[in-house]
Parts: structure tokens; sequence; C-alpha cells
């Protein structure tokens, strides 16, 4: 497993980066294809002792690579890796500045930035409403490039969130997808400016995969040379496996089990590096493989369960990261390699199989974080496959998260996906509902609702800076009654939204211009033949632009408590409320204000008082998102997830809130989670409040339960939790995670953290060491409401 050093790699950028001073006046789709096959074709390969899937991630053993594709790495930011655990040796400082040089001008950074007018965008992004704030247009969205392992050629963290159609390489092999270009290319009549961008994509997906073949026959010969070395006869008959799978596959059609899961792995790889890379539907892809070799007793089960184990091993060898200020958003090293199990098909027939076992299983026995588990849940969901889940999450482990299959598929009918199509959803990223292969995300940038309250609150004002920044509206002090300022509030989210729009819209239109992805087009629906690339083209499902925001129950909260104590009560003026929170609660009669705020109704207990803000303002929110268009068709699509850490910044960038969160608190840790302590009505009062709220609306929406893991134990609290679980899920529930720890365990571990080195728990769409987190985000964790399913 990982240490807590990081050795930084700069081989693959030294490749990319004179791959594309060689290839300077090509289309932008021919220098991408050609500097992957400069990748895959000189990087160092090898493979560990006792792997069992042959393809590294890094250049060398427990590496990582650096790029600067995203942004360039100043000397500041290299010391701020190394104070962060990242080796960097001195000799690579010098090369790493000559490609900052190259990279400063054509840069995803610079070309966005570029595009950034000083009327609206610019003033916008420095705000602070989208995390992290820019503070110049060098820099962009904050010091410091990308960090990552793996082999494809683009930004580290999240250029394109979706779920690739692996399983036309495990069906068709990658040479019936060139067959397929080759023939389309030789039919291909350049006759329009379509016709020669569709040639260019061709060509560059025929490099592409021929490249990718290529690196599979230097694994295969790297197995066959450890083959040959080793005198351990076990090993050299899985070395020898080793080879004949990477000879044959994904060049060709998967025949096995092994050749499938080789190449699944392989493919995987080179999509890689990104935080956010699904594996789809895991047990779906590899079912019947696993079933047909179990028949023929080429496999037993105790042998593919060990292929599991290793994928969770390798994938937790990974880390993605970027500058000091991202590494705050994200923190834990958090990523999203999400994969997907149970659920249904197009006919509406659940679809569990023994590989669905055998992934919660392999989780259960080999306890890492990563790969990231959500279960599909429906009506038919086996009752056996809900008690194996919970026992799972009983260990601590945090998985897996359940999702809903009736409000995903909701979802997506109300978007005009057919009824099929829709049944077979999986997800990208921790919770991005996606139709594999026909759809993908590209922005969805966390949107600080707090801080748009703050504004609001100053009538458009930012009290930070004293500027209007936003619409002059009614501020706290003119309004006459909470409707005219809650109009106000509306008028002030509209503005910043419709600002978050354009925003992406560059994000997404820059991505498809500066790193165009022929890989990832080949393995999309249409992508061979398509006459623009994947981060061009409207997909069948188009949801390319995301609008997320965060902080929408700490909005309500306040906007109940300011209905409550500010214009029904008057127990606290406007003028005082806004000093309160200026003071951050400690002035004058701070105290007993605080004290207030924090006693007025709050989401999260089945009051409608608060509750109905709530839900309007969710509904506002999505009705508005969903009228704003998109760069690639289309419209933008409302998302409501807290992702990472980000939890921390948001609230440092937001300052006091009117609900009584302090200036340096968190604001709630998920889009449908109350804020810590202030659920004191139990967990049934909560899931009312949360089902208030249309979540059919929303793509992604979280909900956060943390739960005592002794009443997990039991048949009896599994099945309680399980009723929950099917209950909310029934009446429009979309989705929960879990934390199964107790306080003490995490107060032990804060306090003695080499002794709770495996500790995990879930954060913001995935799963983490608990001691890799900062201790602000441990409180956090740890001062989250805890239910017992023995006494709820």
């Amino acid at each position: 497993m990982r240490s807590s050093e990081y050795r930084v790699c700069i081989e693959k950028a030294k490749i990319v980066t004179e791959s594309f001073r060689k290839s300077e006046g090509q289309s932008q789709v021919i220098r991408v294809a050609r500097a992957l096959e400069a990748v895959l074709t000189n990087i160092n390969v090898f493979i560990e002792p006792d792997d069992l899937l042959a393809g590294n991630l890094a250049s060398k053993p427990g590496g990582v690579e650096l790029s600067c594709l995203w942004a360039p790495w100043d000397r500041e930011e290299i010391l701020a890796l190394r104070k962060g655990g990242f080796i960097v040796d001195d000799a690579d400082v010098s090369q790493i500045e000559e490609m900052n040089e190259y990279w400063a001008t054509r840069s995803l950074t610079a070309r966005m930035t570029s595009l950034y007018n000083d009327e609206r965008i610019w003033p916008y992004a420095q705000l602070g409403v989208v995390l992290p704030p820019f503070r110049n247009k060098e820099e962009g969205w904050g010091p410091g490039g990308m960090i990552g392992c793996g082999w494809g050629v683009h930004h580290e963290i999240s250029q394109i969130i979706y779920v690739p159609d692996y399983g036309a390489v495990l069906k068709r092999g990658l040479n019936g997808l060139i067959d397929e270009a080759e023939q389309k290319l030789k039919d291909n009549r350049l006759d329009s400016a379509e016709a020669i961008n569709r040639a260019e994509l061709l060509t560059s997906i025929i490099i592409s995969l021929k490249a990718i073949i290529a690196y599979a026959g230097r694994l295969a010969d790297e197995a066959a040379k450890a083959a040959h070395q080793t005198p351990d006869v076990a090993r050299k008959k899985e070395l020898l496996a080793l080879e004949r799978a990477c000879r044959h596959a994904p060049a060709n059609p998967a025949r096995n089990f092994v050749e499938a899961f080789q190449s699944l792995w392989i493919i995987w790889s080179v999509l890689l590096p990104s935080g956010v890379l699904s594996y789809g539907r895991l047990d779906q892809l590899l079912g019947e493989y696993y079933a047909r070799d179990v028949e023929a007793g080429a496999i037993t089960r105790d042998e593919a369960l060990e292929f599991f184990q290793w994928l969770r091993v390798k994938d937790s060898h990974i880390v993605i990261t970027s500058g000091q200020t991202h590494r705050d958003k994200y923190g834990g090293l958090s990523k999203w390699h999400n994969c997907v199990i149970g659920g249904q098909n197009e006919n509406g027939d659940d679809v569990t199989n023994e590989v669905t076992h055998l992934i919660l299983e392999a989780a259960h026995t080999c306890p890492a974080p990563h790969p990231s588990l959500t279960m599909r849940v429906h009506e038919k969901t086996p009752h056996a496959l809900m008690d194996r889940a919970l026992s799972l999450i009983a260990t601590g482990v945090g998985l897996p998260a359940m999702l809903a299959d009736k409000s995903c598929i909701d979802f997506l009918t109300r978007e005009g996906v057919d009824i099929e199509t829709a049944r077979n959803y999986a997800v990208a990223g921790c919770l991005g509902v996606n139709i594999t292969g026909a759809s993908r995300m590209v922005a969805s940038p966390m949107f600080v609702a707090t801080l748009v309250l703050k504004f609001a609150l100053y009538g458009g004002v930012d009290p930070r800076s004293g500027e209007q920044v936003g619409p002059k509206t009614l501020a706290l002090e003119e309004a006459k009654d909470f409707d005219s300022f809650y109009v106000a509030v509306k008028s002030q989210l509209a503005h910043f939204l419709s600002l978050q729009g354009e925003f992406n819209n560059i994000t997404i239109d820059s991505y498809g211009k500066v790193f165009p992805q022929p890989v990832e087009s080949a393995l999309s629906v249409g992508g061979i033949g398509a006459d623009k690339n994947i981060l061009g083209r409207t997909m069948p499902f188009e949801n390319g632009s995301a609008l997320n925001p965060i902080g929408l129950i700490n909005v309500a909260d306040s906007l109940a408590a300011i209905k409550k104590l500010v214009f029904e009560e008057r127990e606290i003026s406007a003028k005082d409320m806004l000093r309160h929170l200026r003071e951050d609660w400690r002035g004058e009669g701070g105290e007993e204000a605080r004290r207030l705020a924090l006693a007025a109704p709050k989401y999260g207990n089945d009051n409608d008082y608060v509750d109905w803000i709530a839900a309007d303002l969710y509904d506002f929110c999505a009705r508005h998102i969903s009228s704003l268009t998109t760069s690639y068709g289309g419209r933008q699509k409302p998302s409501a997830l807290t992702i990472g850490t980000c939890v921390v910044p948001a609230g440092q960038q937001t300052g006091a809130t009117p609900d009584g969160r302090a200036a340096d608190d968190s604001i709630a840790d998920e889009s449908l989670s109350p804020m810590r302590k202030c659920d004191l009505n139990g967990v049934e009062a909560t899931f009312k409040s949360a089902l208030k709220i249309d979540q059919g609306a929303w793509q992604s929406m979280a909900f956060d339960l943390r739960v005592n893991p002794q009443g997990l134990l039991s048949e009896k609290g599994r099945r309680r939790i399980e009723q929950l679980i099917r209950n909310y899920f029934a009446e429009g529930g979309k989705h929960i995670q879990f934390n199964a720890f107790d306080e003490d365990t995490l107060r032990r571990a804060q306090k003695d953290p080499a002794s709770h080195r495996d500790l995990v728990v879930r954060i913001g769409g995935c799963s983490v060491f608990f001691v890799q987190l900062s201790k602000k985000v441990q409180d956090e964790i740890i001062n989250r409401t805890e239910i017992n399913p023995l006494e709820s």
C-alpha cells in the first residue's frame, strides 16, 4: 500500500513535452495521439513482485508522474510538494522549469484564463464562489500543475468524467475498432470542413489504438523476461499467464476472465491519469467471463477473488494531486475511481451475480479505500446482497455507497433518455449518473452558495472588498419583510449561477481544443466516424457541464434564522445580525445572538418551517441551471455534490453565517446532510426532510450517514438499516454513504495516528485514510451525528 512519501517522476512529462515540440503546426488531435504513442513506446515498464496485473502506473516503483499540461510548477510549489510528502529530486527541478517555459502559454490554464473577460468572468473567478479563488491569470485555479499516475495525455484531476465503453474492447478488441476506423477513413471524402476534421480524428484514433497494442506487447515481453528469471514455479506460471493475456488482449476480443481483466486494466491505465475515472458496471463486464471459466474449470473462485484484491492494491497505489490550494480542496489525496455493482438490466430484472459478491468480498478482505464501490439498489435487490454490503460497511471502510435506481432513472427519463437505456446507467466520478459511452461530464466545479448568500445580505456587495460584485438588490437592512429579502437572495443566486455557466463553457471548450482525446472518443457511442472528438461534440445524453452548488442547506438554515429572528420575532435587528457576522459572534451580544441562531429551526428535523426553504432553494436552482445552455449543445445539468474536503475552504471563504455557524467552521458536509449536530429528531425525521426536496431533478445528490458499527454487527441492526434504505429510496431518495466508526475510535486515531494508519473514513464521495486528513476535516467527521440502528 501507499506510504506517506511519494517519489515524483518527470519521465512522462519529458516525453510529452518533447513530442509536442516536434509536432508544432500539426492538428491538435494528431499531436495528442503522437504524444500518447511516444509515452507508450518509451516509458519504462516493469512488473512488480507478485503482481497479477501487468501495467505499472509510473516510470518508477512507488512513483507519481508530474505534468505541466494544466499549469506550470514554480519553485514555491515544488517546495510545498516536498513539505507534503512528495520527493522531488534536485536534479529534476531545472528540467521542470524548462518544461514550464514551453507550457506557460500552451497549458489548459493559459487557454482558459485568456478567455476570462475583465467585465464578468475574471472578477467572478477571483471571488471564491468557485473553489479555489483565482489569484492571477498565470496560475489560474491555483499555482502548480498536476500530478498523477497512468499514461493518458490530459490533465490529471477530471478532464473527462465518464464511463468508457470497455465492453467494446472486451468484445471486439482494439483491432476490431482499428478496422472500423480504417474503413471509415478510407470511405471519407474530404468535401467539407467536417470531413477534414473526421479524417484527422480517425487518424488519431488509429495511431492511439495501435500504440496501446504495442504497449501491451511491451508488457508481454516484460512478463516473459520475468518468467524466465524467476526460480519460483508458481510465480512462473502466473507470469506466463500474464504474457499470454497481454499478447492476445486488448488487441483481440477477450477469451476468458484473465484476459478480460488484463485488457480492462491496460485500457484503464492508458485512460489515466484521472482522479475520476470509472470502472463502469464491473460485475456486468466480467460476470459472463467468470461464470464461463468457473463452469469449464479454468479458474476457481479464490483465484478470481485474488484479481479483485489486486485491483484494490494497485488502485490504492495511485496518487492524484495538484498545487497546494487544490490539495486543501481534495484533502486526503481523494480520488473517485468508482466501481458500480448491482442494479438492473434494460428489462428491469435484477442483475446481481457472483462477481457482485466477489467485489464486495475483495473489499472486505483487502480493506483499502480504493477503488470506490457504489451499489445500485432497486426494489428487486436481493436481501442477501444488501446484508453482505452492510456487513462490509460495518468494517468501517465506507463501502459501498448506496444509489437508488428509482431516482437516477427518474432523472435520466426526465432528460429524455429512454427507459431501457436509463436502466443501464453507470456512475462516473463520485456520483455522476452517466450512460456508458454515451455521455461525459467535463466541468462540475463546486459553487459556494453560502458566499452568494453573503453578497445578498449586503445587496450584492462583497463585504470583504466593499465592491458591488452582484446585481444591486435589497440588502438585509433594506428589506421590509422576509419575502422581499428572499427574492433578493434568488436574484443573486441566478446571477452567479449564470456566471458559473459561462465559466464552465470556457472550461469545456478549452479542454476540447487544447487536449482533444482520441482514445476516449473511440470508446464512446458514435465516436469512430464523428467529426468532433468527445470533448467537442454533442453526446447522445449531453451532460458535459454541470453546475454544482454546495452549502444550500446552510443557506436554508440561515434564511430560516433570518425569517424567525429578524422579521417575525424581531429578537435580532438586521443591523445587529450583520454586525454579529462580521465579528464572528464575538462582539457585544454575539454569544446570545449565536445561541438564538443555533436554536432557530434547522433542516433535518422534519420541520416544514425550514425544510420548505431548502426544497424551494433546490427547486429554484435546478430550474435556473437547466435553463442555461452549454458550448457542447444541450443544457447545463444540476448537480449537488460536496466533493472531497471542500467544505473546509468553502466555510473559510464564506465566514460566519446567520444559522449560527462560526467563520472557521466547515459548511454542511453533503448536499442533503443536515449541519453537524443539528439533526435532533432521529434518522427518520432527517430522511423526511430530505424527501421534501425533488431529488429526481438533480443528476447527483449525496447524503452522509454516520452509523455506530456495533449496530451493524447484528442481523437485527442490519435489517433495520436495510429497511430504512429501502423506504428512503422507494419514496424518492437518491443516495446514502456511510461512516461506521464510533467517536472514541476516531479521537484515539487523532492522538495516535501511527497506530491507526489503516483507519478508513468516507468523505465527499470517496474513502480515504483518516490520519491523512487535516485535523479540521477530522473534527468535522467526528462531529457528525451518529445513529445506532438498534436504538433509532
